[in-house]
Parts: C-alpha cells; structure tokens; sequence
C-alpha cells in the first residue's frame, strides 16, 4: 500500500514573557498518494540537559494545513504533477520554568518518502525535529527562517536562494549545511517521546552522496552569514538537507534550528 509520508519539518518557540513560551511545530508530507489526516495531536517532547523527559506536549492543527502550491523557479518549466506536498502548523502555549542546562525540544514522525534518493533506506527512515531553549535567566526565542525554497528546482539551471532566517531577540546568526536526525520506526511511527530518548542518530547517506554531494555531483553552498542558497542540480530526484541556523548573544552559542 502506498501511503502519505514525512517530507520535513520546523520547530520553533517564542518566549512570551513570566517562563512561558509559544511552541510551533510545521510539519510537511507527501499527499500524491492521498491524504491521510495529520499526527491529532503531535506528540512533543519536553527533556532536560540530560535527556530525562520532563512532560510531553500534545498540540493540534485546530485546521490549520494546506497544499503548499507547485512552485518552480523557472517560468519556462511546468512543475511535475506527480509530486505533492501539504504543510500543517500546529501551536501550544507552555510555562517552562528555569532549570539547570535548560531544555530540549523534539518531535519525532517516521517515515520518509521511497523516492528519496540520497539517504539509505528512506521508506524506513524517520525524522526527528529538535529546539533547544538555553537555561534561564537568559530568555530567548529561536529563529525562524523567513521563507522555503521552492518544492521543485529545475535540473541544469542556476538555482539561488534567500535561506535567512529572523531573530527577534536580535541574536546574532549564521548558517551551515548540516545533516538533519532520523528518528521513529515503522514498526512505531507516530511515538511517544519516553520511547525515544535523545541524543538522536543522524540519516545515513547512501554512496555517493555524502554531506558535500547532497544533489549527486553538483555543489550546494550556503553562505554563512547571509543565509543564500546556492547550487546548479544535475541530477532529477528528490533529495533530504538540512539547513542549521546557530543564534549567538556577546559571541555565545545559544541555539541551533535545523530545518528539514
């Protein structure tokens, strides 16, 4: 049977003020094959510094998803119709009280789509979606990248990119390309947290493709401190990434978001 699958994801908090903060997950999949309902609720870990589990959240789109329109970037190319994506946005608000080291925010969903080609074993590979709030009294809300790519880049043509992302603690940022964590399983897909603790394994990739050959032989490239994307694909296929954003106050490494 074929079956909607995960396809990426962000994670995301707002500190609102007196140890509360606003937690926003968005999570996108596969709906070609039809469209199974979102995760009602996700399941959102909650864990110290040293990976115990302190709560776990329950949060609900409340109807909030879409099909997220076929954009190309090139007018001269039709974007296939035998790729779709749909997007959901969830949100809860949550006090979290200081404690030592802080804490560590994760969900975990499995499993991605088949037709990926540069990791191993994609239809049994999950995804895990990982924030970390640094240990108070330094109040902090992560940045949040300001667009996506595009669902679909044509082959062959120069492709760039604004991956930029806002702080709005006005935190310094730069950005990487890094490989995103697997997570979940088939034989438990949709888990709760207490049954996969951090830290998380990453994705595995498959030969040749390797985290300076995430396209299969043509460079992709972010720059560092402006946040473009950069890159001329060669081969059509679907691919994962991973983009990281480390947030720095006075030259201290507060937080890293990593998109997927």
């Amino acid at each position: 049977a074929q079956a909607t699958h995960i396809v990426g994801g962000e994670l995301y908090y707002e500190y609102l003020g007196n140890d509360e903060y606003e937690i926003r997950l968005t999570v996108y999949r596969d709906c070609f094959y039809g469209v199974p309902p979102f995760d009602e609720p996700a399941y959102v870990g909650v864990w110290d510094a040293n990976n115990n589990l302190v709560t776990t959240l329950y949060l609900y789109t409340n109807g909030d998803s879409a099909t997220v329109p076929p954009i190309i970037n090139s007018p001269c190319f039709i974007p296939p119709t035998n790729v779709c994506y749909r997007v959901a946005n969830y949100r809860i608000n949550v006090t979290l009280p200081p404690i030592p080291g802080g804490y560590q925010l994760t969900y975990q969903r499995c499993c991605r789509n088949q037709t990926i080609l540069n990791i191993v074993s994609p239809l049994s590979t999950g995804a895990t979606f990982y924030a970390s709030i640094p240990e108070n009294p330094i109040p902090n809300s992560n940045p949040v990248f300001n667009a996506l790519p595009p669902p679909f880049i044509c082959s062959g043509l120069p492709f760039v990119f604004d991956h930029s992302a806002t702080d709005i603690d006005g935190d310094s940022l730069a950005y990487e390309i890094c490989t995103p964590f697997e997570g979940a399983s088939q034989q438990d897909p949709q888990p709760l947290p207490q049954n996969f603790p951090p830290p998380y394994n990453q994705v595995t990739y498959q030969n040749p493709f390797n985290l300076s050959n995430l396209l299969g032989g043509s460079p992709l490239s972010i720059d560092s401190q402006t946040g473009e994307l950069t890159a001329t694909p060669n081969t059509i296929g679907q691919f994962v990434i991973g983009i990281c954003c480390k947030e720095y106050r006075n030259g201290v490494l507060l937080s890293t978001t990593l998109l997927s």
